[in-house]
């Protein structure tokens, strides 16, 4: 009983402290304790919500099998956090014709934080995403676990994905060139990355940070949020707005300051991040207008802006900075399948050319020699 209350009345007591503060922060926002019958509704909606995606995506696993052109992937633990199980996709370029190891040839290495609104799912989940990637580009791929609230809130998750990428970057036995790494992340996922690049432990180490309509502030409320979406007959309902506030309640721990960078990306310091930041959101999604005043916000003082566009989608680059909106898109598109068949033919291609333009950016624009 007493760790089901500690989680209906979250605090900040027992939680690591945080691992970035501002030496001139401006006025914490902190929001009110929540009414006693909300919490009691949100705790039992975010067990409802892991128990569902939990369960359907292992059934998922168990009926659909992955195509034999999909890369099956190394599992891996580390000391540092030896429950949590990291899936790492290495280019079959690196054996010979007999499986053996290529021991000379060293490869860039793009880390993979999944979505599920730090309460859900798996890295297997990306394991499509992590596949393309890693084959097409000829890129090693570790696709990393993390806790799950509400059981580990703030920042427990930026903690892991910080300590399991450093882990990565010291194991001698893949062939890992260190100095070519990257981060990305999709939803919670892009949030975890943009958070762990600012930690001490990362500094330095990463070339560049990739987020797939990634949650970047949270500050704003999810009405405010909402009201920014696009209106219309057309527009659907928000794959993110009927969960947000209870997966919002089971991560941050009462009495945290919202406006932390890590926690609240948007608010970092450009010194903070990585130079070279690809930003990628969707129009119907309540996230999107987030990631793209972080792509403005990144991208002041930059070289002169040049503006891209592709079927489904328009954008602009400028000075490291990539943005690029998905028109008529909703959250999650990247993995949620059209029920129709030529809506899901399409969504396929436009989501592969995503991938694709993601990999060429990494190899010609932040690692080309």
């Amino acid at each position: 009983m007493s760790e089901i209350m500690s989680e209906l009345i979250p605090t900040s007591s027992a939680l690591p402290p945080s691992l970035f503060a501002s030496a001139s922060a401006p006025e914490p926002v902190i929001s009110p304790l929540p009414p006693v019958h909300l919490r009691i509704i949100y705790f039992l909606s975010i067990w409802t919500f892991k128990t569902l995606i939990n369960t359907g995506l292992y059934l998922r696993g168990c009926i659909i099998h992955p195509p034999a052109s999909q890369l099956r992937p190394n599992i891996r633990t580390y000391p540092i956090r030896p429950t949590l199980k990291n899936r790492i996709f290495i280019p079959p370029s690196s054996s010979n014709d007999r499986g053996e190891r290529n021991g000379f040839e060293k490869f860039s290495l793009y880390i993979s934080v999944h979505g599920g609104g730090w309460a859900a799912a798996s890295p297997e989940a990306d394991d499509e995403f992590c596949s393309h990637l890693c084959l097409k580009n000829n890129i090693m791929v570790a696709s990393l676990d993390y806790r799950k609230s509400p059981t580990y809130r703030f920042p427990f998750a930026v903690t892991d994905i910080a300590s399991l990428v450093s882990a990565i970057l010291s194991d001698t036995s893949l062939p890992i060139d260190v100095s070519k790494v990257a981060i990305g992340g999709f939803s919670a996922g892009g949030n975890l990355t943009f958070a762990a690049c600012q930690t001490e432990e990362l500094k330095g180490k990463i070339s560049a940070v990739v987020g797939f309509y990634p949650v970047l502030d949270m500050t704003e409320s999810r009405e405010t949020k909402e009201g920014r979406r696009p209106k219309g007959p057309d527009v659907p309902r928000d794959e993110v707005g009927w969960s947000a506030d209870f997966l919002d309640w089971g991560y941050v721990p009462q009495g945290q300051d919202r406006r932390d960078p890590l926690l609240s990306p948007r608010y970092a310091e450009r010194s903070e991040m990585p130079k070279n930041v690809y930003l990628a959101g969707a129009e119907w999604d309540m996230l999107c207008f987030e990631a793209g005043t972080t792509a403005e916000g990144l991208a002041v003082g930059g070289d002169e802006r040049k503006e891209v566009k592709g079927e489904g989608w328009d954008g602009w680059v400028q000075g490291g900075i990539r943005w690029e909106c998905f028109r008529k898109r909703s959250h999650a598109f990247t993995h949620v399948k059209q029920w129709n068949r030529k809506w899901e033919e399409e969504r396929v291609r436009i989501v592969e050319e995503l991938y694709d333009r993601v990999g060429s950016w990494l190899a010609e624009d932040v690692w080309a020699e």
